[in-house]
């Protein structure tokens, strides 16, 4: 199993997820043609897709879906509070499935896990993502704080995708309205470095291979920053486990990322 982030951040995400030739996309929040020209960069066409899984109603997440949708016959697989706080923008698709948190679910050969999560939004969800050999991904943006469900799912996951939206003095010294600030560091907001390097000692086991920061703000934050935290996380975890640190990757609002998954070689400062 393998993943691409396709793009990420306030103005839109998409992530590819491939095992073997199964292809599903998680969030559909970038255009359709950004999405098919990216897919078509990764040898995908999108009328392979088995489907398109969304995490929460929020814009940057679904605002291509229903063009994805009809164009392409592509069912779709959520939950109920999302579809119908989404109405607006997932108005006539075809085929949708329901997706109900904490219960698993399958497409193709990936076994889903929906987990609840920290957000303002009307019943949003991480995954994590395991493949037929037991490898596990787990996907985590758009939350407010770490709480002690998402430690207990990202606990020994092989690969990650965790937010590191914002550094606060940044967000605090930055140009948002002072209501934005307080939603955004709010506990269903977005969440910051400190606390994402907090989560990210904590969870890192010796199976980590990569870790993935994502949904990063381009006000509010800065790659050296993050870097700092998330290495710091990460050499600690390597001296307590007497191994070398997982490889670490910033995603891109305006780039795709490259294809993370077992055996993912990436330099350190691999952009």
């Amino acid at each position: 199993m393998e993943i691409a982030l396709l793009a990420s951040g306030s103005k839109g995400n998409a992530t590819l997820v491939r095992e073997g030739g199964a292809c599903f996309l998680v969030d559909a929040g970038i255009s359709a043609r950004r999405i098919e020209k990216h897919l078509a960069e990764l040898d995908v066409l999108p009328q392979e897709l088995l489907g398109i899984v969304l995490t929460h109603e929020h814009s940057d997440h679904i605002r291509s879906v229903r063009t994805m949708a009809r164009r392409w016959d592509i069912p779709v697989w959520t939950n109920r509070a999302t579809r119908a706080a989404g109405a607006h923008l997932l108005a006539d698709i075809p085929r949708f499935h329901e997706v109900e948190v904490g219960v698993p679910l399958r497409i193709g050969p990936v076994k889903l896990v929906p987990f609840s999560t920290p957000h303002d939004a009307a019943d949003p969800f991480g995954l994590i993502l395991e493949a037929e050999d037991g490898y596990r991904i787990g996907l985590a943006t758009d939350i407010g704080f770490a709480t002690r469900l998402l430690h207990e799912k990202l606990m020994g996951v092989n690969g990650v995708v965790l937010e590191f939206n914002h550094d606060l003095d940044m967000l605090q010294d930055g140009p948002y309205p002072w209501h934005v600030k307080q939603r955004i560091r709010g506990k269903l907001g977005h969440l910051n470095n400190e606390d994402a390097g907090l989560l990210l000692e904590e969870i890192a086991t010796s199976d980590l291979e990569w870790v993935v920061c994502a949904h990063i703000s381009e006000e509010n934050n800065a790659g050296g920053f993050i870097r700092e935290r998330a290495m710091g996380a990460l050499l600690q975890r390597a001296e307590a486990h007497k191994n070398g640190p997982a490889a670490l990757h910033l995603a891109s609002q305006h780039a795709p990322s490259p294809l993370f998954g077992a055996g993912t070689a990436l330099r350190e400062d691999a952009r």
